[in-house]
């Protein structure tokens, strides 16, 4: 968006950001653009009290695509807190009631991993959701596959 304030940067360093925003419960997209080729353009570090695509996303209308995974709960290490619910971008889960387990909505979860950083219990997890598409490989992409 501000290509006078672009610049390129060295692969430890883009590391770093990515780490920094996901910390701050930031979900990251990569886009591609067709004034590009086709080719990826850009990796937004979305927050979702101000990106339109996550609105967007949230209110039915389908602009992001999904991670290839989905959020996995392991019920027995689950306290029912529902400090993963709070932290859910996509208002995929719903905080069960008090010590319950969240219920988990899979046609809205996009597989962000936000709430697994949120859940001090660890239960949890991301898994490979055939049924949502397959992960992007930005290596492939690079080399051309």
């Amino acid at each position: 968006h501000h290509p006078d304030r672009a610049r390129r940067i060295e692969p430890a360093e883009a590391s770093d950001i990515l780490q920094a925003e996901h910390e701050r419960g930031h979900v990251q997209h990569a886009f591609f653009k067709d004034a590009m080729l086709q080719r990826f353009y850009a990796i937004c570090n979305c927050c979702s009290c101000c990106c339109g695509a996550m609105e967007a996303q949230r209110h039915g209308v389908p602009m992001l695509a999904s991670s290839g995974f989905l959020a996995h709960i392991q019920e027995d290490l689950c306290k029912g807190c529902g400090l993963c619910a709070g932290h859910c971008p996509f208002a995929a889960l719903e905080p069960g009631e008090k010590g319950d387990v969240p219920r988990l909505d899979t046609d809205i979860c996009l597989g962000c991993g936000v709430c697994v950083d949120h859940c001090p219990t660890k239960a949890i997890s991301l898994e490979r959701a055939p049924e949502k598409g397959l992960p992007l490989d930005i290596v492939d992409l690079l080399e051309g596959r």
